[in-house]
């Protein structure tokens, strides 16, 4: 049998400490993407493979999943979240997630292994598939690649991110019962005027969202005209105030003809802080005389987040129900595949009100 590499022969090879590493392989910050790409290039070479690590106890998700016991001779665990929209460890969305699946699966007693390239190249030469026990997906990842992952015969789940092509198990936060929940409220404070903003083509959970919000209104028996505010459903996913822009055209019209709504129910909270900047710069009392809510709870440093009424999505439960199913799947291979949500719990904070106006939407 042949001797297994360690993490101080590739830091050895690369004339680094273990520590860079370490952190490079766990996907950590604090290592520039140019090293990470050489420790993760120079462990694919050498067939780095992790040290088998004593078991920690049974967890209650390991008696509630029955998967006591694999966690001796686990191995790695691929976690791909590919650099793009925003999706790197300093996010205070996804950077979450991944600390969720750090935390759990050091509980477990296995290894991380992040990769953050988005192209099926180079996937066989950043590692050797013999040593990983499974394949964590978080975020966009591009279908090229989970192709390339599927052929590799690994166990795979996918958080926040759904492909028709792939078969993997998936789960999300409960985007379309959530945003029910949120357009339900503002309807309790009067509201009649309401329109969503954010691009319904973006992913799947903006999509999900986009249908609860139609769901409250159409069981409500209010009549949505979603045709004035296309523009609004059609955002480019870019710099804040490129969107912050673009909700300022979009709105400037309604301003005029003072046909604005009375609450506008946003796909996330970037958004929203963008919907609330450009009503301000029209002049434009936020919530006096249009309501905002968010989604997701991401708390960045943004003035006036803490006055976001939001969805709390509890991103480290998706990291850590993440592992819970793969664990699981490696148990399970001939299971179906399931998708798992993840209920979010609705903040009211001072950005909804009561509106001062009914201004009702045209019979």
């Amino acid at each position: 049998m042949s001797q297994k590499i360690t993490m101080q022969e590739i830091a050895d090879r690369l004339s680094v400490s273990k520590y860079v590493v370490s952190k490079a392989l766990s996907g950590k910050s604090g290592v520039s993407e140019a090293t990470r790409q050489r420790v993760m290039q120079m462990a694919g070479q050498l067939g780095y493979l992790a040290q088998k690590k004593t078991p920690a106890p049974p967890t209650d998700s390991d008696k509630r999943w029955g998967t006591q016991g694999l966690e001796e001779g686990i191995g790695t665990v691929l976690v791909l979240m590919p650099n793009i929209r925003h999706q790197t460890k300093e996010s205070t969305y996804w950077g979450k997630i991944l600390d969720g699946i750090s935390k759990e699966l050091e509980n477990r007693g296995a290894d991380m292994l992040t990769l953050t390239l988005n192209s099926a190249e180079g996937l066989n030469s950043s590692l050797r598939p013999q040593g990983l026990a499974g394949v964590i997906g978080v975020g966009e990842i591009s279908r090229s690649l989970l192709l390339e992952v599927q052929r590799l015969g690994l166990p795979l789940v996918l958080l926040d991110h759904d492909d028709p092509f792939i078969s993997a198990d998936q789960v999300f936060a409960n985007n379309r019962d959530s945003a029910y929940r949120i357009v339900q409220y503002l309807l309790g404070l009067e509201h009649r005027s309401v329109q969503f903003i954010g691009n319904t083509a973006f992913s799947k959970s903006f999509r999900e969202r986009w249908h609860g919000f139609r769901e409250a209104l159409e069981e409500a028996g209010i009549a949505y005209s979603p045709e004035p505010f296309q523009k609004l459903l059609h955002l480019e996913y870019l710099d804040a105030h490129i969107q912050e822009e673009q909700i300022r055209e979009a709105l400037r019209p309604h301003l005029e003809r003072t046909t604005l709504p009375s609450a506008l129910v946003c796909a996330n909270d970037r958004v929203a802080f963008a919907a609330v900047a450009a009503l301000r710069s029209l002049g434009v009392s936020v919530p006096d005389e249009v309501s905002v809510t968010g989604f997701d709870n991401i708390e960045p440093d943004y003035p006036g987040v803490q006055e976001l009424t939001t969805v709390n999505v509890t991103k480290e439960t998706i990291g850590k129900r993440g592992v819970d199913v793969l664990f699981w799947r490696i148990a399970n291979r001939d299971s179906p595949a399931e998708t798992i949500q993840i209920r979010g719990d609705l903040i009211v904070r001072k950005s909804a009100v009561t509106p001062r106006i009914h201004n009702l939407p045209p019979m």
